[in-house]
C-alpha cells in the first residue's frame, strides 16, 4: 500500500497515543472535576460548530482533494487555486454566520426548556466555527500533499494536552464557566495556527491570483461539485452529531455529558479508519483520474480487512471489560448508564470500518451525487429514530438510532459502489475474522473474574488479544496485518 501504509501506520500510532491522553481526559479528568452539564455544554458547542463547518466551507475540502492533482505541478496555477479556495471559504463562513443569526430563535426555542445553559453561550459559535473551518482547510491541504502525521499530532496529541491544561486551570483557579468555554476556543486557535505553520514549512504556496485557472468550466464544475460536497458533508455531520443535540433538547445537558463519556469509548475503536482514510482519499482521487480501477479495488479490499481486524479486536477487548472500565471512571454510578451506548456505537463503527473506503470511492467518482441523496434520506431517518428511541430508552435509544443510521448508510454506499463499479470489499477472509471474533467473545463468558478491575482488564485484554492476533497470523487473513505484527515483534525482540 506504499505511502498509504506508511502514513496510515504513523498516523494510527499518533492517534492511539492521543487516545491514551483522551482516556485520561474523558474517562477520568472530566467526570471527576466537571459536572455532567458542563461536559454536555462543551460537547454541544463543538458539535454544533462541526455541523456548521461543512456549510461554511462551501465544499472546498472536497474540491481540494478532487482538483488539486490537476494544479499541483504548476506553481502559478497552484497558487491561484489555493487563493480561489480561501476566498470561497471566507464567503461561505460569512453566509453561514448570517444563517446562524437568522436561525437563532429556532435553536433557542428548541433548547431553552431542557438545556437553558447553552443559550448564553451560542455567541461563541462565531469564533469556534471559523477556527474549525480554518483547521479543516489546513488539514485537507496536508492530506492533498500526502502528509497527515504532523497535522494528526496537532489534532490528536496537542489538542488533548491543551484540553487537559484548560480543564486543570479551570478547576485549580476556580474560574467561571465562561473561562472554560474560552479556553476550548483558544485550543482550536492554537491547533489552526500550528497546522498552517506546518503547511507553510513543507510547501511554499504562491498566493498570487490569476484568472488563468478560473475558466468558466472550472468555476462551474468545481462549485457544482463543491455544492454536493457541502450538502453531503453537512448531512454526514448531522447524522453523526444530531444525537447529542436531541439529547440536550429532550433530556438536558447532564445526559448529554453522560452520553459523551460513553460515546468516546465506542468511537475510540475507529481511530485506524480515520488515519487510513485521511491518506487514502487523495490516492483514490489520483487513481480515479487515471481510471485505474484495479488499484481502487485493491485498496478497497485491503482497507476493509485490516480495518475489520483492528476494529473487531478493540471492540472485543472493550466489551468483555465494559463493567470494569466503568468502575474506574470517577462517579461511575452516574456514568455507567451509558454502558449500552458503547455497545451500539461500537458495533456500528466496526461495520463502518468493514465496508472500507466506500465513501471515499463514491466521493471521488462521477456518481458522487448519489452520496447526497443517501445522506439526506438518512437525516430524516436519524431524526425520526431519535424521536422514537430517546423517549423509550434515553441515551441508549440515541445510540441505537445512530447505529441504525450508520448501518443503513454503509449498506447503501456499498450497493452504489458494487452496482456502478462491480467491486466490493468483502472476501472469505472477512467471514473468518467474524468467526474468530465470535468464538473469542463466547470464550470470555467462561473466563474467571477477580476483585480488581485493573487486573481483570489487564488479563482479559491480554489473553483475548494474544489469541485474536495469533489466529489471524496463523490463517494469514491480511498481508498488511501480518507484516505489521511481525515488524512489531521484531522491534520488541531487538529492544530486549
Amino acid at each position: 500500500m506504499g505511502v498509504i501504509k506508511r502514513q496510515g501506520i504513523k498516523a494510527s500510532i499518533v492517534a492511539y497515543v492521543g487516545v491514551l491522553i483522551g482516556i485520561a481526559n474523558t474517562l477520568w479528568l472530566f467526570p471527576k472535576y466537571l459536572k455532567p452539564e458542563e461536559i454536555g455544554l462543551i460537547t454541544l458547542l463543538i458539535n454544533i460548530a462541526l455541523i456548521i463547518a461543512p456549510l461554511a466551507q462551501l465544499g472546498v475540502n472536497g474540491i481540494i482533494l478532487k482538483y488539486y492533482p490537476y494544479f499541483k505541478d504548476d506553481k502559478k496555477k497552484e497558487g491561484s487555486f489555493i487563493f480561489f479556495i480561501l476566498m470561497v471559504s471566507l464567503s461561505g463562513y460569512l453566509l453561514a454566520m448570517i444563517l446562524l443569526y437568522l436561525c437563532r430563535n429556532l435553536i433557542i426555542n428548541n433548547l431553552i426548556e431542557d438545556s437553558p445553559l447553552i443559550i448564553d453561550y451560542l455567541i461563541y459559535l462565531v469564533p469556534l466555527s471559523f477556527l474549525v473551518v480554518l483547521r479543516n482547510i489546513g488539514d485537507t491541504l496536508s492530506r492533498a500533499l500526502y502528509r497527515i502525521t504532523i497535522p494528526k499530532i496537532f489534532r490528536e496529541l496537542v489538542y488533548r494536552v491543551l484540553v487537559m491544561f484548560v480543564v486543570i486551570t479551570y478547576v485549580v483557579f476556580q474560574l467561571e464557566l465562561q473561562s472554560l468555554v474560552i479556553g476550548f476556543i483558544l485550543v482550536f486557535l492554537i491547533n489552526a495556527i500550528l497546522v498552517l505553520m506546518y503547511l507553510n514549512s513543507i510547501h511554499k504556496f504562491n498566493f498570487k491570483f490569476s484568472f488563468a485557472i478560473v475558466s468558466y468550466n472550472f468555476f462551474k464544475n468545481s462549485l457544482h461539485y463543491g455544492g454536493y460536497v457541502i450538502l453531503s458533508g453537512f448531512a454526514s455531520m448531522v447524522i453523526t452529531k444530531i444525537d447529542s443535540y436531541m439529547i440536550a433538547s429532550k433530556l438536558g445537558l447532564d445526559n448529554t455529558g453522560i452520553y459523551t463519556i460513553a460515546l468516546y469509548i465506542g468511537l475510540a475503536i475507529e481511530m485506524p479508519k480515520r488515519s487510513l482514510n485521511l491518506i487514502s482519499l487523495p490516492v483514490i482521487s489520483q487513481a480515479m483520474k487515471d481510471k485505474n480501477l484495479k488499484k481502487v479495488d485493491r485498496l478497497y479490499k485491503k482497507s476493509s480487512i485490516i480495518q475489520l481486524i483492528i476494529g473487531s479486536l478493540f471492540l472485543l477487548c472493550i466489551w468483555v471489560n465494559i463493567d470494569d472500565i466503568f468502575t474506574l471512571i470517577p462517579n461511575s454510578e452516574v456514568y455507567n448508564k451509558g454502558k449500552y451506548v458503547v455497545l451500539f456505537i461500537g458495533l456500528a463503527v466496526v461495520f463502518d470500518m468493514a465496508t472500507g473506503l466506500n465513501n471515499e470511492i463514491i466521493l471521488m467518482s462521477e456518481f458522487y451525487k448519489w452520496n447526497l441523496f443517501i445522506m439526506f434520506s438518512l437525516i430524516g431517518l436519524a431524526i425520526i429514530n431519535n424521536l422514537i428511541f430517546i423517549p423509550l430508552y434515553g441515551i441508549t435509544g440515541a445510540a441505537l438510532a445512530t447505529a441504525i443510521s450508520i448501518f443503513l448508510f454503509n449498506i447503501m454506499k456499498y450497493s452504489i459502489v458494487y452496482y456502478h463499479l462491480k467491486i466490493q470489499p468483502f472476501t472469505k477472509k472477512t467471514l473468518i475474522t467474524l468467526l474468530i471474533t465470535s468464538g473469542l467473545f463466547l470464550l470470555s463468558f467462561v473466563l474467571p473474574s477477580f476483585d480488581s478491575a485493573i487486573l481483570n482488564i489487564a488479563y482479559k485484554g491480554s489473553l483475548i488479544s494474544i489469541l485474536f492476533i495469533g489466529f489471524h497470523l496463523y490463517f494469514k487473513i491480511s498481508d498488511d496485518f501480518n507484516k505489521l505484527a511481525y515488524q512489531s515483534l521484531s522491534k520488541i525482540k531487538s529492544y530486549f
